[in-house]
């Protein structure tokens, strides 16, 4: 008997700077593309948490942050579980573990950020 096959696991990686997304090809056989926006916008760092909090806490609140479409500078991996997306200009400080990434993947997630802690 084999053993389960873990969803979440990565089987193949790209970054595509030119379309401004980022591909996985999970262990399950499902593919996911991700738009640098729509990442940067997920950013699971305690402050991007935090701005999304007060965000919708306060529509009107006056947030910083960069202006325009976003650019990735780097992605590193973490570890064998998670990699890090460095934005130009953003946040570089979050770690996107493969099991976010594939909670978050669009056609997935019912809402953007939905089963944050």
């Amino acid at each position: 008997m084999s053993a389960p096959v873990d969803k979440a696991h990565p089987v193949d990686l790209t970054v595509d700077k030119p379309a401004r997304e980022f591909r996985v090809e999970w262990a399950s056989g499902e593919k996911s593309a991700y738009g640098f926006d729509y990442l940067a916008a997920l950013c699971p760092c305690a402050n991007c948490k935090e701005e999304r909090k007060e965000r919708e806490r306060n529509p009107l609140a006056v947030l910083s942050g960069p202006s325009g479409p976003t650019e990735l500078e780097n992605v590193e991996m973490v570890g064998r579980y998670a990699l890090n997306f460095i934005w130009r200009g953003g946040c570089g400080a979050g770690i996107y573990s493969f099991d976010y990434l594939y909670e978050i993947a669009p056609g997935r997630a019912e809402s953007p950020g939905e089963g944050e802690g």
